[in-house]
């Protein structure tokens, strides 16, 4: 049976959100979700292109479950495949574990992808194109014969102590950059986490936005 493209949220707490072409999103329970939940933020799972440079992670939802392809051909013992994983799906239920865990997994993942390939990764709600605030953006950047990080928050979580030297007033956004390393990498998704906690979302409500400038 032939199923429909969904964007995927990040996979949190045993739960999932698709979102359709056709505007249609629907909460999921995923019974075994390991396998998506390590895999998502790698740069490892099939993506749908929203514009040129922005990309989002992908399946295709049939009857139950998701069809998962890889975005690029994975080694396993018998050689190269592009073999798809099936996910099960069910009701939404309650979380089946803590959310803040597997949220600041994930985003860790996500952001160190992104040191790894120089792409970047803006964060907003599902359902609605990446440039639109509420959004979050990571990206690394040349910074004369070295690279920069830059984190942006719109709107600027302005009660936040973690935030509290990058704001200015009356900005429309917050902006932290700072020299590419170990640590200001593991800050990243503290400040990021931070930005995002104020919108008032689930995690299963976020989407995760990938691209290259």
């Amino acid at each position: 049976m032939s199923g429909i493209e969904v964007q995927l949220s990040p996979c949190v707490g045993g739960l999932v959100r698709t979102w359709s072409d056709d505007g249609t999103d629907r909460l999921w329970a995923v019974p075994d979700d390991a396998w998506l939940r390590d895999t998502q933020g790698t740069g490892r799972l099939g993506r749908t292109a929203l514009s040129e440079a922005h990309f989002r992670e992908s399946a295709e939802l049939t009857d139950g479950a998701l069809i998962v392809r890889p975005r690029l051909p994975v080694q396993t013992a018998g050689g190269l495949t592009m073999a798809a994983q099936t996910v099960e799906l069910r009701e939404a239920k309650r979380p089946s574990r803590g959310t803040r865990e597997d949220f600041g997994e994930l985003l860790a993942r996500a952001v160190q992808h992104c040191v790894d390939t120089y792409e970047f990764l803006v964060i907003g709600p599902g359902g609605q194109g990446p440039g639109l605030a509420p959004l979050c953006l990571f990206a690394v950047l040349p910074d004369g014969a070295d690279h920069a990080i830059v984190v942006e928050a719109e709107p600027p979580p302005e009660d936040s102590l973690l935030w509290a030297a990058f704001l200015e007033a009356d900005s429309p956004s917050a902006t932290m950059s700072a020299p590419l390393n170990p640590e200001t990498i593991a800050a990243v998704p503290l400040l990021m986490s931070e930005a995002i906690g104020r919108w008032g979302l689930d995690p299963w409500d976020l989407a995760f936005t990938f691209g290259r400038r």
